[in-house]
């Protein structure tokens, strides 16, 4: 008789200070410069006009990552396969909404400082363009929404109403169809489990998103400016080996063992291809814009760059932050029944046999938010050499 005996190992948090660089503040390790490109575009079509209307500040703050897994299989042996998640269900919308703001001003800063006018508040909002985007595209601000690495937490600059692109401007990885925390969005649909907020039929229904913000352009002879970052949490990692011959049941009968492992790396940084500054110009394609990868390319963090505008400056290699502001605890459990088989193999969910789950909190508020904005200052900054005045 043949079996399969499943041996669950001891799962340890990663501490920070077995992390670091002695003596080294993450500020100091930090590179000095990022790497910066512009995606399929030319700093030219922004000649016409300096001046500038903030229309958009996003921040995704990643929620959850992982849910990777190992299968093994053999002639004699029933498939045994793990997963591994890190979440952060349970986040401060406050210490959010400050984050963003933060890098709202700075965006207003930096822009001023590469030569651009920066129009008023108030005058974006008094444009008729702007409110017909708004009407159409607007979304709750701290809606729940998932994208190809795991669920998010999508957050709006204050005093600006936060909206998502047109689908088929950001390629592949802002489709929400990787949802990992339980309830964060809808298992049918994929919408968001926040009132007035995204759902993954909504945001491809807004075609005409792109030519507004084209009208939007005309009417106050000014390049729309939308930011964008996306703010991940780490990763997590899981494994399956598999030994035959050695072990023997109650009756003893030889057969295979597997060794189920999942482990976790808490850490902030900001996510290449997604984070970025776009400019739509009054000369842009009112059907909208797709990098050379587009909506055909890979999935996750190899998706196409995000293009929703006709010049977009994007971070080209993902930023890595600090670790020593978060807090990490783990657990397994086994997955079976009707929650394996549906949501498991159909919807999404990992539906392993042995799932390990990570949960991650911020226990220092004030360094994260130091080193978020301190990234994205830096991201920005050297994104905005590439179109400066």
């Amino acid at each position: 008789m043949i079996y399969m005996r499943i041996k669950l190992l001891a799962i340890t948090a990663i501490s920070a200070a077995m992390i670091l660089a002695a003596g080294l503040s993450h500020a100091e390790a930090r590179v000095t410069q990022a790497k910066v490109a512009m995606t399929d575009s030319s700093v030219a079509a922004l000649a016409t006009t300096k001046r500038v209307a903030i229309a958009n500040v996003m921040v995704s703050f990643q929620a959850s990552v992982g849910g990777d897994k190992t299968n093994t299989s053999g002639l004699f042996a029933a498939k045994s396969d793990a997963s591994s998640s890190l979440q952060m269900p349970v986040m401060d919308t406050q210490l959010l909404s400050t984050i963003t703001d933060d890098i709202y001003q700075q965006l207003k800063t930096d822009l001023q400082a590469s030569g651009f006018e920066v129009l008023p508040e108030a005058t974006v909002f008094a444009s008729q363009a702007y409110q017909k985007i708004i009407a159409m595209a607007g979304i709750t601000n701290f809606s729940k929404f998932a994208n190809m690495n795991g669920d998010v937490i999508l957050v709006g600059a204050s005093g600006l109403k936060p909206y998502l692109p047109y689908n088929a401007e950001t390629g592949k990885f802002g489709q929400p169809s990787k949802s990992l925390i339980n309830d964060w969005i809808s298992r049918m649909g994929g919408k968001s489990s926040t009132a007035g907020g995204p759902s993954g039929v909504s945001i491809g229904e807004i075609y005409a998103l792109p030519g507004l913000e084209v009208d939007m352009s005309k009417e106050l002879n000014a390049h729309v400016v939308k930011a964008t970052y996306v703010v991940t949490i780490g990763s997590a990692k899981a494994g399956v080996e598999r030994f035959t011959g050695t072990h023997q049941d109650l009756q003893g009968n030889s057969g295979f063992t597997s060794t189920h492992t999942g482990s976790a790396f808490a850490q902030v940084g900001l996510l290449a291809g997604q984070s970025r500054i776009a400019f739509r110009t009054s000369a842009a394609k009112l059907a909208g814009e797709s990098s050379s990868g587009g909506y055909t390319a890979n999935f996750g963090n190899n998706a196409g760059a995000a293009k929703d505008g006709d010049v977009v400056v994007t971070l080209a290699e993902s930023l890595a932050g600090g670790t020593d502001f978060f807090s990490l605890s783990g657990g397994e459990k086994k997955a079976g029944g009707l929650d394996k088989l549906l949501f498991g193999k159909v919807l999404g969910g990992t539906g392993a046999d042995t799932q390990f789950e990570f949960t991650a909190s911020i226990s220092d508020p004030a360094a994260y938010r130091a080193e978020v904005v301190g990234m994205v200052k830096q991201a920005q900054r050297d994104m905005l050499v590439l179109v400066k005045q």
